[in-house]
């Protein structure tokens, strides 16, 4: 990204530059280099998705975990799960003819998980639920599903105890409803504010001074610009549907690798768009006990 010129003084220290945010273009292809670096990396065995220290030493996850970690910017897309209290959770699958649908079936069991999951690997027992209202869960559950017309449909509503309420989650949808001209305004107007009040200065004094800015306030909304940015290309940009021809343990290494990330840090799961549903969110939790299933067992044919 380009600088203004116009460098951010505390005290006579420089503490940094006011940015021009317009050019977002080059700030996506830097990191969807960094991601795909990260995935050939990967592929060819120099880690594998679990080695969460060996992935940092890769640009990716290594300025991810600077921003996001070191620097506290990961707070702003954590949210408990007692955050969710006004969206329903559910989980369908697609059932046999003759089949009597349980609550166990609705259950992940490491015998029938035989493929890649978008952050877990074949066996693993996590649980993917979608996440909204009503209509948008069991629309994007049949999505994920890749239901067709004339399949038998099964969906279960899930829960939360009160003991898994404060678990935190980490939320890639944040600014998914935001655009970057919106995203870049708060930072741009602050800079520009700044611009005036030199220019206000410079015809007070008679000559150009340094402009002199709160270093906390300027570097708590460069990191709000950065973390939000970030977040936004990595939901749009990265979380893109699958062809028929992309081999799943390899796409879907990296998204394991951020998954033992994310559990390093001590989060109990991810809330994520859907690739397959323009309505409704999913979500994946790390234990699959943290939601029970609830009520009654949905079956219909679509």
């Amino acid at each position: 990204m380009a600088g203004s010129g116009l460098d951010v003084m505390e005290g006579g220290v420089l503490v940094g530059q006011i940015f021009d945010f317009s050019e977002i273009e080059k700030s996506e292809k830097t990191i969807r280099k960094t991601w795909s670096e990260f995935r050939d990396a990967l592929e060819k065995g120099m880690f594998t998705y679990d080695e969460v220290e060996k992935a940092k030493s890769y640009t990716f996850l290594k300025v991810y975990d600077d921003l996001f970690h070191q620097h506290s910017g990961i707070e702003h897309k954590t949210i408990k799960i007692k955050d969710l209290k006004d969206l329903l959770v559910g989980r369908g699958t697609i059932l046999g003819e003759k089949e009597v649908p349980d609550y166990e079936r609705f259950i992940p069991k490491k015998e029938f998980i035989k493929k890649d999951n978008r952050f877990s690997p074949p066996g693993v027992e996590w649980l993917y639920l979608a996440l909204g209202n009503e209509a948008d869960i069991h629309e994007c559950s049949q999505a994920e599903c890749r239901v067709k017309e004339g399949n038998r449909f099964g969906f279960c509503h899930y829960s939360f105890d009160d003991s898994s309420l404060e678990l935190k989650l980490v939320d890639l949808t944040i600014v998914d409803d935001i655009s970057y001209e919106e995203l870049n305004s708060r930072l741009e107007e602050y800079g520009q504010k700044q611009v005036k009040k030199g220019i206000k200065d410079t015809i007070a004094l008679g000559y150009i001074p340094k402009l002199n800015v709160n270093k906390e306030e300027f570097i708590k909304l460069f990191k709000e610009w950065c973390v939000n940015t970030y977040t936004k290309l990595l939901s749009e940009q990265i979380f893109e549907p699958l062809c028929e021809n992309d081999d799943k343990s390899i796409m879907y290494a990296p998204f394991q690798t951020m998954a033992q990330y994310y559990i390093s840090l001590g989060y109990a799961g991810i809330i994520y768009g859907s690739t397959v549903s323009t309505v409704g969110r999913n979500m994946v939790l790390f234990d699959k006990n943290v939601a029970h299933p609830t009520g009654k067992i949905e079956d219909y044919i679509l």
